[in-house]
């Protein structure tokens, strides 16, 4: 096993749902889902029970498959990270059984474990109250020199912002939530190398209606996907006889050593088109083939970073994996000089990668890295999460 993909309270469960319904990801990887709440585990399809782990206020971390598990997981923590929090700090040690557990499943060797990636919502209870203790354990578990990334959900603070026309409940949530934010992030960058975000007011901008949280957490994994595994993912699913570039992932690790350890950041989009248009699904060959452009999938994948008023002007690094199919490569259609030209009009540091896929998509995943200092939206949520908001 290669990496680890765990899901720490509701969102970040349900995001490492959707990255383990894509077919033979399980083959390097594996998941582990923590919640304190069943329901949301039930939710689940994708993840075994035996990969659950209920958050026990009396009884610790509480296998799926335990007999009496709907009694022993009675609820969550009241939307106060700092409960689980506590809870976590009796139980930790608790963290190494389950690892245990489960390398002793899988017949593997802890020692392969190269990345570990830590999913969690951070407005919540529970996510971000136990995923610093998480990463804690799970670094101390691991013989090998290996890296963790946090995957942080942001809350939607529209109404937080704009007080005066705002329900006062819900404008007291929204400042609770930004309050769990400011709490989370300062704890994982203590833990974790890197802290991928992701934007819920990006949803509520674009797309609130209906079950969209659903379909922006496919985005999300599809985009976290191309990143983390880009050609190796494509080796995995094509029988491929080309050599494929994939990124080096430590440009997604950037913690800031200065005075201390401390976590960098980065956001995720990707821009995606279609090949071919009905005519060439149903008749092989050029018939039907479609321009594509790198600049237009690049301002595609700019457009759609999972954050709220990002500018790519303030990065002060990119990764990129470009993917079509071989015709796009073989008649220029893309070339990965030009995807790297395009991001390097945005910052200096960029490191791209690309891969031949067997699907009629071209796409061009992105990941901007930046200083905390540099992000606008962790900003606006630090002065919410102060009341600094207007009157």
């Amino acid at each position: 096993m290669q990496y680890l993909f765990v899901g720490a309270g509701q969102a970040g469960t349900q995001i490492v749902d959707q990255v383990f319904a894509h077919d033979n990801i399980d083959l390097r990887a594996e998941a582990m889902a923590f919640n304190s709440t069943i329901q949301d585990l039930e939710r689940l399809n994708n993840i075994p029970q035996e990969r659950w782990y209920g958050v026990s206020r009396n009884q610790g971390l509480v296998s799926g498959t335990a007999r009496g598990f709907e009694e022993q997981v009675t609820g969550g923590f009241g939307q106060t990270p700092a409960r689980s929090d506590r809870v976590m700090q009796q139980h930790q040690d608790e963290v190494h059984r389950v690892l245990d557990e489960l390398y002793a499943t899988l017949e593997a060797d802890p020692s392969t474990l190269q990345y570990a990636f830590i999913f969690l919502g951070l407005g919540g209870g529970t996510g971000c109250g136990i995923a610093p203790h998480l990463a804690r354990q799970i670094r101390s578990y691991s013989p090998s020199t290996m890296d963790i990334v946090a995957v942080g959900v942001l809350p939607n603070t529209q109404l937080a912002s704009q007080p005066k026309t705002a329900d006062d409940d819900a404008v007291k949530k929204q400042v609770k939530q930004c309050e769990n934010t400011v709490f989370g992030l300062d704890n994982l960058e203590d833990e974790v190398e890197s802290i991928l975000l992701v934007d819920n007011q990006r949803l509520a901008m674009d797309v609130a209606q209906g079950n969209e949280y659903s379909d922006y957490n496919r985005y999300v994994a599809d985009a976290f996907l191309d990143i983390v595994l880009g050609a190796e993912r494509e080796r995995t699913n094509a029988d491929l006889d080309v050599q494929m570039q994939d990124v080096d992932l430590q440009d997604l690790i950037r913690f800031i050593d200065g005075d201390g350890f401390r976590a960098g950041y980065a956001t995720l989009g990707r821009g995606v088109r279609q090949t071919e248009s009905l005519l060439g699904y149903l008749v092989p060959g050029s018939v039907g083939r479609q321009p594509i452009r790198e600049t237009g999938l690049i301002a595609d994948a700019i457009d759609k970073q999972t954050l709220a008023g990002f500018s790519p002007g303030d990065a002060d690094s990119a990764v990129a994996v470009a993917q079509a199919p071989g015709w796009c490569w073989d008649e220029k259609e893309m070339t990965l000089g030009s995807v790297h030209t395009e991001l390097e009009y945005y910052c200096s540091n960029v490191n791209a990668g690309w891969a031949v896929t067997n699907r009629n998509l071209a796409s061009v995943t992105t990941a901007f890295g930046f200083e905390r200092e540099d992000v606008d939206r962790i900003a606006d949520i630090e002065r919410i999460a102060e009341r600094e908001v207007p009157a």
